[in-house]
């Protein structure tokens, strides 16, 4: 946990002072005692938007230390029960987090991780090579699988299939890094784009609609239990297909999507390749996945605070 991080909340207080909002959206757990203090001292109306289970994520993300994880975990979830009869209202990223949680209120609302695409951002391109390209994006982390793709890349790269693997996004953990340029060191089929950098939105889109395939090989983990991963949505609402891992969570969205490949990366030796060159999609049901379908949600509860 950095310096700046443990200063966020002396930092918010003073720009809460000097701007006196009406309606506050507090988006971390560590947040929530300043804005409740506004709202005490000058009225703010507060909600707050859940976008993790922080306990589950805490305890079992393997981000903190073991002796730490456990209390930091119950230290944030009893922050979050003490504050929350001071809420006004409730945004959770996950329908899964309704049967989680239990400190939310009645005027509650599911906005689920959806895709935000920027306008004319896609369009579907021309394929420039008949090498297969494949694509992992977005957080570089073990538990979301990366070296499991990387596994997967080198099993076709063996058994024949021209195959381009481009990993985009930040390593935020040094030895996942370090172990991340071991494994592509002097491999001309893999391109890391950022890795000790933050890669933005926008370069991650790009080399996503590029891809034949993007590789989402997430591990099970106790603090992901029931969430659907926002690159999923992302894919699904730009028609991309996805070799994904197995999980009850999003099963039913693959298949009623034909939205691509389930696969087990962390037990299985081998791949089907035949399965690579089925036709995925079809059903025209990607405006489903994207932001502006449940927007008018959040516009309208912001409205209802601020009367």
């Amino acid at each position: 946990m950095s310096i700046d991080r443990l200063l966020a909340p002396l930092k918010i207080w003073r720009l809460l002072i000097k701007l006196k909002p009406e309606v506050i959206i507090v988006t971390c757990a560590e947040l929530l005692m300043v804005s409740i203090a506004n709202k005490i001292l000058f009225g703010s109306k507060v909600i707050y938007d859940v976008q993790e289970n922080y306990y589950l994520n805490i305890r079992y993300a393997h981000t903190y230390p073991a002796m730490l994880s456990l209390p930091l975990a119950l230290l944030t979830r009893a922050m979050e029960s003490i504050c929350s009869r001071w809420i006004d209202g409730f945004i959770l990223a996950e329908s899964i987090y309704a049967d989680q949680l239990r400190f939310y209120n009645s005027n509650t609302i599911v906005l689920e991780n959806k895709a935000l695409i920027p306008k004319n951002e896609w369009v579907p391109p021309t394929k420039q090579t008949q090498q297969l390209q494949l694509v992992y994006a977005g957080t570089i982390a073990a538990h979301y699988g990366v070296f499991d793709a990387i596994r997967l890349v080198q099993w076709l790269h063996a058994h024949q299939v021209q195959v381009n693997l481009t990993i985009a996004g930040f390593a935020a953990q040094k030895h996942v890094l370090a172990k991340l340029q071991q494994m592509t060191r002097g491999v001309d089929y893999i391109r890391i784009i950022g890795g000790d950098t933050l890669v933005s939105h926008h370069q991650i889109l790009e080399k996503m609609k590029f891809a034949d395939f993007c590789l989402l090989p997430y591990q099970y983990n106790k603090s992901t239990t029931g969430r659907i991963p926002t690159k999923l949505y992302e894919c699904l609402a730009m028609e991309i297909p996805v070799i994904i891992s197995l999980n009850d969570a999003w099963d039913n969205l693959i298949i009623e999507n034909n939205a691509g490949i389930r696969y087990d990366f962390e037990t299985s030796k081998e791949f089907d390749l035949a399965q690579l060159d089925r036709r995925f999609y079809g059903h025209n049901r990607h405006k489903e996945y994207l932001w502006d379908s449940t927007s008018d949600q959040l516009v309208l509860m912001i409205d209802q605070m601020a009367k």
